[in-house]
């Protein structure tokens, strides 16, 4: 408490300014309307994008494939933005950005968090390294997570302490120049020590240089790939059901920096896109990539062979810490991208190679096809086309035993108020591929097939409506479903935008067959999700959010849930405040709901809760100086329903916990 009132008391303190801009994750959730339940596939992207926050592009120097790396922006938004600059020259201004029909006011906030214009700039075209050093920026980040509380495995089980915390370092030359180091350390795993004698249980080191004569793009150290619509390779590039309506099915063929803590989904090695035709009208890029690197898995002790390929990264035990680094896998690949005019045509082909035997356990059925074996090898060709409104995007791949995954996306717009596409995707059941992450209903890029439609509507300036409608058949059985099944989503959003406020209205309803209790016969699951939210800009400074969303879940008998929040943004002069509350009371887990929450920069927040209780937080960040950015979060959440929280070693035995977290950064 004596924290909270020193806070208080320094923003009391505080001479009167202007507000700053809205923090860009709150921007890109009004023009992405990211799904509960989906949020955790949204982190890496957040990641990505904080990163890229804290040294915005010049958009005068960004390249088309750099704009690609946003993933609220549509192939048209890209197109016009690059057109805009070749017919105009370079932007003044960025209100520039007004000038270009098809970037929507919440397009062009979001935009602006990202981009910026060096006016002063005298740098060469090609700059020398001396040059890009003497320009650059160095940036440095202490992020630390302190428990009030102690789980089951802080006291007997964990190897480390309960603090959870992330050192990062970053140099940033513009466009042209990136490197830098992060680590990474979750609560529970040893700090030098045990198998941890280097510090941080995680670190991902990158060296990522641009627009060197040929070289489009070299990348050394850890970098993440994405080709195409993801049926090959998709590092960290997410294609949601929301995102899909945004970006309207754009491909992207991209190699940018890991500078994230996730532990997933990166390459090792090096890469390089070589610009080997540019005339101008017509451009052929050549990328090439090779990397190795050991991964964590779970060992079929029979044999020695690998039974799961690990992604969470989590080291807190000895049995966790023994599945570390026990697998080696190696990649090799190239991309070929042509394009001419709005014509793009790509071919990828990735081979992957691991040092043990993939044995998934497939004594259960939605198992079967899962992959299987050392060597992995795929192949694909992918386009698209983009004329005045109309996209085309598509992308076909096999692998090496000729499984066929494919998927196309179609998008018009009849006019500026109305955007209209349609997506087709077949993902065979027996399609193996370690790297692939497309558009899809379940986890996999595997067994599914399925239609998915969308609209988005400005009937008026003021007014968005939003909905789509996707159908998915599962040929083989999956979890819960011991057959071919199917699933039903349908989602509808209008959002009424005034002066000072902003009034949103969504609802959602997916329909799931799945196994009764006995595996004897199908039920159909359904999920009705509800949300209705009001944000008013009462001032320049002040904020305030209010919120209230429903679940109705169930089968024969319907569990309910419902949750009332309010979120509340301060700015005064260098201090910038935000607290909210939230009450829950659901009837069961399957009634869940999420709450967004604001975090220290690199965070992602979007906690669950089930039961009845009640989450609240204050978070403050105060810029001292110029260079100097402190900023701190208490959070607590209090259930009335039970004595406990969370299970086996993250059990703790309190109805009650609380979290400080405290991020220190310093550009130098």
């Amino acid at each position: 408490m004596r924290y909270i009132f020193e806070v208080v008391l320094i923003w009391l303190c505080c001479p009167l300014s202007a507000q700053e801009d809205d923090d860009w994750l709150q921007l890109y959730r009004q023009v992405e309307d990211i799904e509960d339940e989906e949020s955790e596939s949204w982190e890496e992207t957040c990641e990505m994008l904080s990163s890229l926050a804290t040294e915005p592009l010049d958009i005068n120097e960004v390249t088309r494939e750099e704009l690609e790396t946003l993933p609220f922006l549509s192939a048209q938004q890209v197109e016009d933005i690059m057109e805009y600059r070749y017919k105009h020259g370079a932007l003044r201004t960025i209100g520039e950005l007004q000038m270009i029909p098809s970037l929507d006011y919440d397009r062009r906030r979001l935009l602006q968090c990202f981009v910026m214009i060096d006016n002063n700039s005298q740098r060469e075209t090609t700059p020398r390294i001396d040059s890009l050093l003497k320009w650059g920026k160095h940036n440095v980040t202490f992020s630390m997570r302190i428990p009030f509380y102690k789980r089951e495995g802080d006291i007997n089980g964990y190897l480390g302490y309960p603090y959870k915390h992330t050192f990062r370092y970053q140099f940033k030359s513009g466009n042209r120049l990136q490197f830098g180091i992060v680590g990474a350390q979750d609560a529970g795993e040893p700090f030098f020590a045990h198998d941890n004698k280097w510090g941080y249980d995680h670190y991902s080191y990158y060296f990522l240089i641009r627009q060197r004569g040929m070289i489009e793009t070299l990348a050394l150290g850890q970098y993440r790939l994405s080709f195409g619509m993801g049926l090959v390779m998709n590092g960290g590039f997410y294609l949601g059901k929301q995102a899909m309506l945004s970006t309207l099915g754009r491909t992207t063929n991209v190699i940018r920096a890991n500078s994230s803590r996730m532990e997933s989904g990166y390459m090792q090695g090096a890469a390089v896109t070589i610009k080997t035709i540019d005339t101008g009208r017509s451009k052929v890029n050549v990328t090439a990539y090779a990397s190795c690197r050991a991964m964590d898995g779970t060992l079929n002790k029979k044999d020695g062979s690998v039974a799961t390929l690990l992604t969470d990264g989590y080291h807190r035990t000895p049995k966790e810490m023994e599945k570390k680094n026990n697998v080696t896998m190696t990649d090799v690949g190239a991309h070929v991208d042509w394009r001419i005019s709005g014509l793009n045509v790509g071919a990828t082909v990735a081979y992957t190679h691991l040092n043990r035997q993939l044995s998934p356990d497939t004594s259960y059925l939605y198992r079967r096809y899962y992959p299987a074996g050392t060597d992995f090898v795929n192949a694909s060709i992918d386009y698209r086309y983009n004329a005045y409104r109309l996209s085309i995007n598509g992308e076909t791949a096999i692998d090496k035993d000729g499984r066929v995954a494919t998927i196309n996306a179609i998008s018009y717009q009849p006019s500026q108020t109305i955007s209209v596409m349609a997506l087709q995707r077949f993902y065979s059941y027996q399609y193996n591929c370690l790297h692939a992450r497309s558009f899809a209903t379940g986890s996999r890029t595997q067994n599914e097939s399925g239609i998915y439609v969308g609209v988005t509507w400005h009937p008026t300036p003021h007014l968005l409506l939003t909905a789509y409608t996707d159908y998915a058949y599962f040929a083989w059985a999956k979890y819960q479903a011991s057959r071919s099944s199917y699933a039903w989503d349908h989602f509808v959003s209008a959002t009424y935008t005034g002066r000072r406020w902003k009034l949103q209205a969504r609802y959602r309803l997916k329909r799931q067959e799945r196994d009764n209790e006995d595996k004897t016969a199908f039920v159909m699951n359904q999920q009705h999700r509800g949300r209705l939210s009001l944000i008013n800009q009462v001032t320049p400074m002040l904020t305030l959010q209010t919120q209230a969303d429903m679940a109705y879940v169930g089968n024969d008998g319907y569990d309910f849930g419902y949750m009332v929040s309010e979120h509340v943004g301060l700015q005064i002069s260098s201090v910038k405040l935000d607290a909210g509350i939230g009450y829950f009371h659901t009837d069961s887990y399957e009634a869940r709901l999420y709450m967004y929450e604001h975090a220290p920069l690199h965070h992602f927040t979007f906690p669950m809760f089930y039961g009845e209780g009640i989450r609240y937080w204050l978070m403050g960040r105060a810029k001292l100086g110029e260079r100097w950015t402190l900023t701190a979060k208490l959070g607590t959440t209090n259930l009335f329903d039970r004595s406990t929280m969370g299970t086996g070693k993250e059990k703790v035995n309190h109805s009650a916990v609380t979290d400080l977290d405290i991020e220190l950064s310093v550009k130098i």
